[in-house]
């Protein structure tokens, strides 16, 4: 039970985050939705940073778990 509790919660944030995230657009008849703007945020401005702190983290977790386990 406990199981399926944590796969609907994930599944129900999984679905709002892209209901929530996604716009109508601007329907403009000639099939593309919006104008060619460019965002004012870019949103590749911190990936890298982001990624580097995923990996320290992945790390750092797992370097945690291991130290658990040998006791």
């Amino acid at each position: 039970m406990k199981d399926f509790s944590k796969t609907l919660l994930i599944a129900f944030l999984v679905f709002t985050d892209f209901t929530a995230f996604a716009g109508p657009g601007d329907n403009t008849g000639g099939g593309d939705l919006g104008g060619g703007d460019e965002p004012a945020t870019p949103i590749n401005t911190y990936l890298i940073f982001v990624i580097v702190f995923g990996l320290v983290l992945a790390f750092y977790s797992l370097k945690k778990n291991n130290k658990q386990i040998k006791g």
